[in-house]
Order: C-alpha cells, then structure tokens, then sequence
C-alpha cells in the first residue's frame, strides 16, 4: 500500500490519472510523487499540463483503449498526449471535467447523466466501451464519487443498492461502498490507480486502504 499527496493535498485523482500503459502527472510533481506512481502502478509518468492547469486527473477520462480530453486543451498538451502513444478524443462536451463527469474500465463505464447524449457515443468510440448515465449517492458527477479496475469498483459510502446494481451492471464488475482519506466519500478522486496498484492520498486510513485492495480486487 503506497500513499502519497501532491503539496499537502491527499486527493491525488485531481492531479493525476494512470492506465497500464502511461501516467500524467503535473509539471511540478513532486519527485516523491513521480517514485510512488513508478514503483506502486509500474509505469513511466507524462508531465504536462492541461488547459495550462495542473488538475489533469480532473480534465482527463482514461482507459487501456483511450483518453478523453477537454475542449480547451492546449495543441502542445495534445501533441504530448499523442506522442505518449494515447488514443486522444477531444470532447466538445462543455461539462468538461471529464474525470469528474467519467468513470470507467475496460469493459464498461458510467457518465454524468447531463452530458450531451451524442458527444457520449463519441466518447465510447473512443474508449471502446458502453457508457451508462447513473448517479452515484445521488450525484451527477459519478468519476468523483466511483473507482473502477477491470475487476471492481469502490462507491460512495451513500450509493444505495439500486445504484450500486446499476454501476455493477454497466461496469462489468462487483464493487463496494468505501471512504477515503478518513472518511471522504468522493473515493474517485482519493487515488490514481491502474490495473496493478494504486496511490493513496496520505490522509487515507489502513482500513480505507484495504476497502480499496478488496473492491478494486488487487488481493
């Protein structure tokens, strides 16, 4: 279990997103962040920004199959996602936060319900996957309130059983409901995580760690 913060702040999926492959990290990482990402998700990180913001765990959707980025990156942040090898759909989708707005797999995801219904089919194109409008603890921007790998997910502590079926059903997994960072529901922004490991905000708990290694299934 590795945990981390990005200057004092534990919610580490504001700042950095991972797949199997990548991670993208800040400009200004610091270096005992760029050590955790390397040795717990076992992958080189991209430093960059996007929209000249530092928030790209925010901006960004990722899977194995592509990235979804905002309508107001930057052509030399775009240019280095693409050089990175990721397959980059640029959404005109005006809810932009994208990692708020998302959450999702390889086998599935679920999406802010007020997200434009065309640019969502543009959005699974582009991560090849079905994504499903749900709310998570009655909220809309589901990438915050859910974490999902290819074998689980952690929800909000308030999801009910209906939405926990729901994300079950449109994820392609089992999951759970957990906290993060002592007692903080909005676990999709706890961590940056891929299939292998994941990096915990250090505020997190060992039993909010273990909610995580359980749902997620890394044990």
């Amino acid at each position: 279990m590795i945990k981390s913060a990005y200057y004092g702040n534990p919610f580490l999926g504001l700042f950095f997103r991972a797949n199997d492959s990548v991670a993208l990290a800040p400009v200004d990482a610091q270096p005992k962040n760029m050590e955790a990402i390397k040795a717990g998700l076992g992958v080189e990180a991209v430093q960059l920004t996007i929209a000249g913001s530092n928030l790209l765990g925010l901006y960004t959707a990722m899977n194995n199959n592509g990235v979804v980025a905002p309508n107001v990156i930057e052509p030399r942040e775009l240019a280095a996602l693409k050089k990175a090898g990721l397959n980059v759909h640029v959404s005109k989708e005006l809810n932009n936060a994208h990692g708020n707005n998302l959450c999702v797999n390889d086998k599935g995801g679920v999406i802010n319900p007020h997200v434009d219904s065309a640019e969502k089919k543009r959005m699974e194109d582009a991560l090849g996957i079905e994504i499903v409008p749900l709310t998570v603890a009655k909220f809309t921007t589901v990438g915050s309130a859910c974490l999902a790998s290819n074998k689980g997910f952690l929800a909000h502590y308030a999801a009910n059983e209906q939405e926990m079926a729901s994300l079950s059903d449109a994820l392609r997994v089992p999951g759970d409901k957990g906290t993060l960072n002592t007692g903080a529901g909005f676990v999709g922004i706890g961590v940056v995580h891929n299939s292998r490991n994941f990096v915990a905000g250090d505020a997190s708990t060992g039993y909010e760690l273990g909610k995580v290694e359980g749902a997620l299934g890394y044990i």
